[in-house]
């Protein structure tokens, strides 16, 4: 098999090099067979809730790959008084990009379709959803998991099955979720260093919509907590294999290359945990957040040295062994054919702004090592008339304004005393 192909990378695509104010209009975004992998970011349509609180959308998607973003005072929680009616704008490119008005089965022509009609080519495929709690992870990965049964299991042809497993990785505990209350699985390597889940059960199906239906109830087992962005919020990750057993002339892989593991494996990340969160939460949550917070990070390494892998450049450890999910995903990181796609969901409130950010960094990182995701920062710049001037702080009072300020307080209860 040859190489995919690569192109060089200029200082602009680099992570945390600032580059022009604005994107350069004259590239391209890769056509779907140049590389292995394809990253897009979606937009989720602001809540009413987050509107009544007061919050105003932040992101916007132009040209179907690029999103640009403002980087709004309050995020960090209060006015910045060194930064009166400035901010800074943030311009994001990547393979797709999806505005609140698309829906999944758009997200999944343009990310995903590529890696099924891989699996259904012979090859092995994995899709991850990332981001934030409330971000719409679990929406974005419900809809590719219909539109990817239906393809792999067409309407009509009885030579197509497909064997289903789905368990969840909490921590360093994984959990079947086809049985029912759940059975705790043990992980072992053999003698090659591959990772195995032990006892873990699988369902074979031959229609799209049995296997969906089983999906369905294995989701409802699926470990969830509420918390300040969302009331069912998912606190472990979900991870959904499907291998295709068609062996049928007529079957979707007639004529196809059928190595017995070709598997689609669509994982839905738990939410990255947020800090305010954690003022409420007792120990156990906390310890929770710490858990998926540091699996996330070990998901994104290995993204990104699998991606320096593919890319040619050279040889690099991967270190899928420090956490329970990469351990179990190892086979997506280690094989040489593999085709995968990342979609980050993001929030387009301002309230959620550093999350909104912090995803749109990490997703343009992992693209930013194959060349085509690359952020620019363009410089602070006024966004309207002076504001009022900041009243001066107390301790610069003389006798007569603390007079005045007396008098005036508590409705001029204090005025007779002065």
């Amino acid at each position: 098999m040859s190489k995919p192909r690569t192109r060089p990378r200029s200082s602009a695509s680099r992570p945390g090099v600032r580059a022009a104010p604005a994107i350069d209009e004259a590239s391209s975004p890769r056509g779907p067979d140049d590389h292995r992998l394809m990253v897009g970011v979606r937009v989720r349509p602001l809540s009413a809730a987050e509107s009544a609180r007061g919050a105003v959308d932040c992101l916007s998607v132009t040209e179907g790959n690029k999103v640009f973003a403002r980087d709004p005072d309050e995020k960090m929680g209060g006015r910045d008084y060194l930064r009166l009616q400035q901010f800074n704008d943030h311009a994001y490119q990547f393979d797709a990009a999806f505005g609140p008005e698309s829906g999944s089965s758009e997200v999944y022509a343009r990310l995903v379709r590529r890696v099924v009609t891989a699996v259904i080519d012979g090859y092995n495929g994995a899709c991850f959803a990332y981001g934030a709690t409330g971000s719409g992870k679990t929406h974005t990965m419900a809809g590719i998991e219909q539109v990817a049964a239906a393809t792999l299991l067409p309407a009509g042809c009885a030579a197509a099955s497909a064997r289903l497993q789905y368990f969840e990785v909490r921590g360093d505990r994984c959990v079947d979720l086809l049985v029912e209350r759940g059975k705790e699985l043990m992980l072992a390597n053999d003698a090659s260093g591959v990772t195995h889940v032990l006892g873990l059960s699988s369902a074979d199906f031959t229609s799209s919509s049995e296997l969906l239906a089983a999906l369905a109830t294995a989701k409802s087992r699926r470990a969830t907590h509420a918390t300040g962005a969302n009331a069912v919020s998912s606190r472990s990750h979900a991870v959904c294999t499907i291998e295709l057993c068609s062996s049928a002339a007529d079957g979707p892989c007639a004529g196809k290359r059928r190595p017995p593991a070709a598997v689609l494996t669509l994982v839905d990340c738990a939410g990255s945990e947020r800090k305010e969160d954690s003022a409420t939460h007792n120990s156990d949550r906390r310890k929770e957040g710490a858990e998926i917070n540091a699996s996330l990070h070990v998901l994104q390494e290995c993204m990104r040295q699998w991606v320096a892998t593919e890319a040619g450049r050279q040889q690099v450890h991967i270190p899928f062994r420090q956490s329970a999910l990469t351990r179990v995903l190892a086979n997506s990181f280690t094989r040489s054919d593999t085709r995968m796609a990342v979609i980050g969901t993001v929030s387009p409130a301002s309230t959620d702004a550093e999350h909104s950010l912090a995803t749109l960094r990490v997703v343009c990182q992992i693209g930013a090592e194959s060349g085509v995701t690359r952020e620019t920062r363009q410089a602070v710049k006024s966004v309207g008339p002076p504001l009022e001037p900041v009243r001066p702080s107390p301790k610069t009072y003389d006798v007569a304004a603390v007079r005045g300020w007396l008098a005036r307080a508590c409705s001029g209860a204090f005025a007779p005393l002065l």
